[in-house]
């Protein structure tokens, strides 16, 4: 699992780094045993490849960040939809990429600090991803809760920055900021699709307007259904209500993959869809 790092000394809840440190670790579950990589490495690696880089949220220690990053990975493999190396299919990711940022460990004031954190970590995984560009055939993001805060802020703030897909579980941030004239609309023009999966079972989003004025995308999705179908014509939101109980259920669910299988698949896709 190669695992890149804004955090200070690499895994620091709190502090950042300078710059972000690439590391592959070959065993998830032995964080000691790891091997720093460079720029050059990672392109290489990256060459000629469907890159997926995923965007953990708040409360995220990085032995379970890195958990999960392998867990999904695994996931992805047994669904055939990664292949790591040169020989994968178009419909196949043959690199993942985990990314780590500071997401605080307290769970209220945690959330109350970590917004402005994801909102920082930005500039580091915009960096990230513009390293990725110059030699991946394309790049996808996805997020999980505050997580998309993070890619948001990526790539709105560089109209030069290309996603493929953008895939938002869970989405800690506010459900009217994809609209015209709103937050992130501008990220519209960056993503080739962009993916909302929510679920109004949801026990923590249902607690999102304690930190926020504003209910919360991962919730119900966006705040104006016949706006985003008429104003944003590549966003694609995905009710998921029937499988999803907890916060964390979507990397968890055969439903989700099956969407991102179709995702994957360049499988025509309805606006709206329930899972």
């Amino acid at each position: 699992m190669i695992l890149v790092s804004c955090r200070k000394d690499f895994s620091s809840d709190r502090l950042f780094n300078d710059q972000n440190v690439i590391r592959d670790y070959p065993n998830p579950a032995n964080l000691g045993n790891f091997t720093e990589l460079d720029d050059a490495t990672l392109l290489t690696r990256a060459d000629g490849r469907h890159v997926l880089v995923l965007v953990h949220g708040y409360r995220s220690p990085l032995k379970n960040v890195v958990s999960s990053y392998h867990d999904l990975a695994r996931n992805l493999a047994q669904r055939d939809l990664l292949a790591e190396g040169p020989d994968g299919s178009t419909s196949q990711y043959g690199l993942v990429v985990g990314f780590a940022w500071p997401g605080f460990k307290t769970r209220l004031v945690g959330f109350f600090a970590a917004r402005p954190w994801a909102s920082r970590s930005g500039g580091y995984l915009r960096a990230l991803i513009q390293t990725l560009r110059r030699a991946a055939r394309t790049v996808d993001i996805q997020t999980h809760s505050l997580g998309a805060r993070v890619a948001l802020q990526a790539v709105s703030t560089d109209n030069t920055l290309w996603v493929d897909n953008l895939m938002m579980a869970a989405p800690a941030v506010d459900d009217e900021c994809l609209q015209p004239s709103e937050e992130f609309n501008d990220i519209l023009d960056s993503c080739n699709r962009v993916f909302v999966y929510h679920s109004k079972h949801d026990p923590v989003l249902k607690t999102y307007m304690l930190a926020s004025i504003d209910r919360a995308l991962g919730a119900k999705g966006p705040e104006n259904k016949r706006v985003t179908l008429e104003k944003c014509l590549n966003v694609y939101v995905v009710d998921c209500q029937a499988h999803v109980k907890a916060h964390g259920d979507y990397r968890k669910k055969p439903a989700y993959y099956g969407h991102w299988s179709r995702v994957m698949n360049q499988q025509q896709l309805d606006r709206y869809a329930t899972l």
